[in-house]
């Protein structure tokens, strides 16, 4: 299953972690956060650049742990190379320091310091609707198999009364001179022909 957020986070923050996702999930909102979401013989680092790169907008819990993590940074630097939106979410009254205040300078903040934890989690989920709103839902890629399978796929039986138009549609026209049957004997030999600018060959 898609997802919208990705949840990043500092490993000694998970609680909190764990907070906001099921606080977002139960407003509709689909997560993805380690380690809950890493499938079964997925390295940990494909598994988060691949959510990384399908998810719609970040979220940051920040705090000292996430404000000295490589891994919070690597992600942070990922969002922002695929410019996905990161909302940073302040669990202590600290500002980011180095790496992290060069992509984040510029972001707009959401404090949950003061008590209680569940009015912060609800304004992160309105807040969250409306940036989502903003973001473009990314097509779903077809399996390369399946798009063989359409290229090559026989055409649809057209509905009773449509048969008349979609024969002239595929049939060779008239070519001066030469007679209908002969004109059939070059269709059933293997000739060329095109159908509305695509070319095809009878078998």
């Amino acid at each position: 299953m898609g997802h919208d957020v990705f949840v990043s986070h500092s490993s000694k923050d998970k609680r909190f972690a764990d907070a906001v996702v099921a606080s977002l999930e139960q407003q509709g909102i689909r997560c993805w956060v380690a380690p809950r979401d890493i499938l079964p013989g997925v390295s940990w680092a494909t598994s988060i650049l691949r959510a990384i790169e399908s998810c719609r907008l970040m979220v940051l819990v920040f705090s000292s742990n996430s404000n000295s993590s490589d891994h919070v940074r690597r992600e942070v630097e990922r969002a922002v190379y695929r410019q996905i939106p990161v909302a940073p979410l302040r669990i202590q009254d600290i500002l980011p320091t180095d790496d992290l205040e060069y992509f984040l300078s510029s972001s707009h903040w959401l404090d949950a310091i003061t008590p209680p934890l569940e009015s912060h989690l609800q304004n992160l989920g309105e807040k969250v609707r409306a940036l989502l709103a903003t973001q473009p839902v990314a097509a779903a890629k077809a399996p390369v198999l399946e798009v063989a399978k359409a290229v090559t796929r026989e055409p649809p039986v057209p509905a009773v009364g449509k048969v008349d138009s979609v024969v002239a549609a595929i049939e060779p026209p008239a070519l001066p001179g030469v007679g209908q049957q002969a004109v059939a004997e070059r269709r059933d030999r293997g000739l060329w022909g095109r159908v509305r600018g695509v070319s095809f060959r009878r078998v």
